[in-house]
C-alpha cells in the first residue's frame, strides 16, 4: 500500500516527478568529530526549504479577500464542499493548483516579468514583492536560519510552466534579497534544487549562467565554507553528466531527496521520517511525550560539502504517501513531531554539518487520483467523509494539519514557527534541553496540545471490541486470542502492519486504530470532551463502550479515561468517530466504535474527532 510521488505535480497539467522509492531506513553509526569551519561549534549550519511557486495559485483566485482553503472545507464538517471552494478558482490560470491553508499576512506570490519583457507569462504581475521577501528574509535571519534551498524540481526544462513556476520567481528571490543586502539589511544566503534527470534539460544551466556565474549574487549563493564551492541541489538519480558538468564549473552537487535509504552516499532528505526502534523502518508514528528519545532519524554521511559530510533533517509533518489517508503522514500533531525530530538533532548536533529544516511555505498543492478507490472503497481524504469529491488524495501536504510548513498561517496563528524560534534557541546554545532550556517550549514533552499517543483497536470473535492507549494491554489481549485492526494502509508502525495484498473491508477500516489527546486540553470544555471506557453487559462476554458520559450513560461502570477528542474538526483531527450498537447479533447488544463513517447499525453516541 501506499507510494506516492514525493513532488505534488500532475500530468496533463505539468510535468510529473518519479516516484519515491519506500524502504527501509538503515541505522547509521556515530559520526566523526571534528572542528569545523565558518560557523559556530558544535552548532550547525541551518538550511531551509523555500517555495517560489505560488504565482499561478494566487493568479487563479478569482478574489483572495473570498478565498476557501481546503483547511477551511474540513473545519466546516460538509457544509462547504471541495466544489464550493473551487468555484472560486480559475483552475487552469492556477494549473489546479489548491491553497490548503492561508499565509498570516495573506496570500502571496513573487512572479514579475523582466524588465526587458512587455508582457509576462502570466496575466499580472504579484503585488507587494518587496514587502513580502523583505518580511521573509527578517523572519528567516531572526530564527538563524543561514541559507534557503528554493524548489526547482517540477520541471527541468525551459518553458511557461518552468518560468512562472521555478526560474522567474528565483530570479526575483535573487534580485530583491541583493537588494537587501546592498542596504545592508541581512538576508539568508539561496542554492537551487533542480531536477537533473533529463539530460536533454536546461534550467539547470540557466541558473547558472543568470544566478551562479553572476557577480551581482557571489555573496547571495550559498557556498560551503568547507569546500569553498557554492552548493548546486539536485533530486534522486541526476544523470551522470550533468551532474560532472555542473561540478566542472567549480559547484559542488548535493543529492536531496527523500524515502530513499543513501545516507551513507552523501544524499540529503527533505523531509525525514521517524524510524521504528525495533525495525529501522520508516514510520508515520511519532513518539508519544513519554518517550524523549527522539524520531532517530537518520544521518546523512559523507556529503560533498561540509568538514565532516554530515546533515540531518527535521520539519514539523512528514508524508510516507499520501497524506490525506490514514497514518500515511506523521501530521503536526501539536508540535510533537518537530520536538521529537529536534530530540534527535540535539543528540547528535555536536556531529552535524548541517541541519536541513523542511519547509517554510509551500502552501499549495494538486488534487490526485485515489490508487485505492477500487480496492479499498472506504478509503477517503480524511475529513471529507461526505464531501461528493472525498475519494481525492492529496500528497505533500494536507490542510493546515498535515504539513511540513513553519510560516504562520490564519490557521495555526503562528504556533509551528513559534515552536521552531524555541527550537532554533535550544540549538544555537548548543546544549540540548538541559537546565538553561528548560522554559523552551521546544524542550516541554509535557504540553497537553501535543500530548497524542495510539489508540490501539481490538475484537475477539467479532462479538467484543476494544479500544486501549495501553500498548502492554493490546500485546496481552493478542496473546490472548483478540484480533488487533491495523492502519489500513501501513505506515503507522506503533500498530500492527496489514497483510500485503489483502483487501481492507469497510468494517475493518472503520475499525482501525487512531490517536488521541491523553491530556485535557485548556479550556476542555469548549475544544475538547473527555472519553470514558466504560464496562457493560454480561459477565460471561462483557462489552465495551467509549462514551463522554461520566456515568457510561448509565449502562454500566467507568474502567478510566480512554483520552480526549476534539469537538470540532479540523485536519489536525479530521477523523470522525461514533460508538455503535448491534442488537441482532447476540442475545446481548454488541457495542463497536466507527471511524470516518456512519454506524452501520445503530449510533449511540457522536464522540467526536480524533487524529
Amino acid at each position: 500500500f501506499c507510494t506516492a510521488r514525493a513532488r505534488d505535480m500532475q500530468t496533463p497539467v505539468v510535468a510529473t516527478m518519479a516516484g519515491l522509492a519506500v524502504g527501509l531506513l538503515v541505522g547509521v553509526s556515530a559520526v566523526s568529530s571534528q572542528a569545523r569551519g565558518g560557523a559556530k561549534e558544535g552548532v550547525p549550519l541551518v538550511g531551509m526549504m523555500y517555495e517560489a511557486w505560488h504565482a499561478p495559485a494566487w493568479t487563479g483566485l478569482k478574489d483572495p479577500a473570498t478565498a476557501i482553503t481546503l483547511e477551511e472545507v474540513i473545519r466546516s464538517n460538509g457544509s462547504i464542499t471541495l466544489a464550493d471552494m473551487q468555484s472560486g478558482i480559475d483552475l487552469a490560470t492556477a494549473m489546479n493548483f489548491h491553497y490548503h491553508k492561508q499565509p498570516k499576512e495573506g496570500f502571496y506570490c513573487i512572479y514579475r516579468k523582466r524588465s526587458n519583457e512587455t508582457t509576462g507569462d502570466l496575466p499580472r504581475d504579484c503585488p507587494n514583492i518587496t514587502a513580502t521577501l523583505t518580511r521573509h528574509a527578517s523572519m528567516l535571519v531572526a530564527a538563524n536560519v543561514d541559507f534557503v534551498v528554493v524548489d526547482s524540481t517540477n520541471f527541468q526544462s525551459a518553458s511557461v510552466g518552468g518560468d512562472v513556476l521555478q526560474l522567474r520567481p528565483i530570479e526575483v528571490l535573487f534580485e530583491e534579497w541583493a537588494k537587501l543586502r546592498a542596504a545592508n539589511i541581512p538576508t539568508p544566503k539561496i542554492a537551487v534544487w533542480q531536477n537533473l534527470q533529463d539530460v536533454s534539460g536546461d534550467l539547470w544551466q540557466m541558473y547558472i549562467d543568470a544566478i551562479y556565474k553572476n557577480p551581482n549574487y557571489a555573496d547571495l549563493v550559498f557556498t560551503d565554507d568547507h569546500t569553498q564551492k557554492q552548493v548546486f541541489f539536485a533530486t534522486a538519480s541526476p544523470a551522470p553528466t550533468l551532474v560532472t558538468a555542473i561540478e566542472q564549473q567549480g559547484l559542488a552537487v548535493v543529492v536531496m531527496w527523500a524515502l530513499r535509504n543513501d545516507f551513507a552516499k552523501g544524499e540529503w532528505a527533505f523531509f525525514s521520517p521517524c524510524r521504528d526502534k525495533a525495525t529501522g523502518q520508516f514510520s508515520t508514528s511519532v513518539p508519544p511525550q513519554s518517550d524523549r528519545g527522539g524520531c532517530d532519524q537518520s544521518i546523512t554521511q559523507n556529503s560533498p560539502i561540509g568538514p565532516r559530510g554530515t546533515a540531518i533533517t527535521v520539519s514539523p509533518s512528514y508524508q510516507a504517501s499520501y497524506s490525506a489517508l490514514p497514518f500515511c503522514a506523521s501530521g503536526k500533531l501539536g508540535g510533537l513531531t518537530l520536538k521529537q525530530q529536534f530530540a534527535t538533532v540535539f543528540a547528535n548536533q555536536k556531529t552535524l554539518d548541517y541541519l536541513m529544516v523542511g519547509t517554510f511555505n509551500e502552501h499549495i498543492a494538486q488534487p490526485q487520483k485515489n490508487p485505492y478507490s477500487q480496492s479499498v472503497p472506504s478509503a477517503i481524504a480524511m475529513g471529507l467523509e461526505t464531501d461528493p469529491q472525498r475519494s481525492v488524495v492529496w500528497v505533500d501536504l494536507y490542510g493546515d494539519g498535515i504539513t511540513r510548513d513553519l510560516e504562520p498561517t490564519v490557521e495555526d496563528g503562528g504556533s509551528m514557527w513559534s515552536l521552531f524560534l524555541s527550537c532554533s534557541r535550544v540549538l544555537q546554545r548548543g546544549e540540548g534541553c538541559t537546565a538553561t532550556s528548560v522554559n523552551e517550549t521546544c524542550c516541554d514533552f509535557k504540553a497537553p496540545e501535543s500530548s497524542w499517543t495510539p489508540v490501539y483497536s481490538l475484537s475477539l470473535k467479532n462479538t467484543t471490541f476494544l479500544l486501549t492507549p495501553s500498548l502492554n494491554e493490546a500485546q496481552t489481549l493478542a496473546r490472548q486470542g483478540w484480533t488487533e485492526y491495523c492502519p489500513p494502509f501501513g505506515h503507522g508502525l506503533a500498530f500492527c502492519t496489514p497483510t500485503s495484498g489483502k483487501a481492507v473491508t469497510s468494517a475493518e477500516y472503520a475499525l482501525s486504530p487512531f490517536l488521541i489527546l491523553s491530556q485535557p486540553q485548556q479550556p476542555v470544555e469548549s475544544t475538547h470532551r473527555e472519553i470514558v471506557r466504560c464496562i457493560v453487559g454480561p459477565t460471561s462476554n462483557p462489552q465495551h463502550v467509549f462514551t463522554a458520559s461520566s456515568d457510561c450513560l448509565g449502562l454500566g461502570k467507568s474502567e478510566g479515561t480512554l483520552g480526549y477528542v476534539a469537538t470540532t474538526r479540523s485536519s489536525e483531527a479530521p477523523r470522525s468517530l461514533r460508538q455503535c450498537v448491534d442488537q441482532s447479533r447476540a442475545s446481548y447488544p454488541v457495542y463497536y466504535t466507527s471511524l470516518d463513517a456512519p454506524c452501520a447499525t445503530h449510533q449511540v453516541e457522536y464522540l467526536g474527532y480524533v487524529h
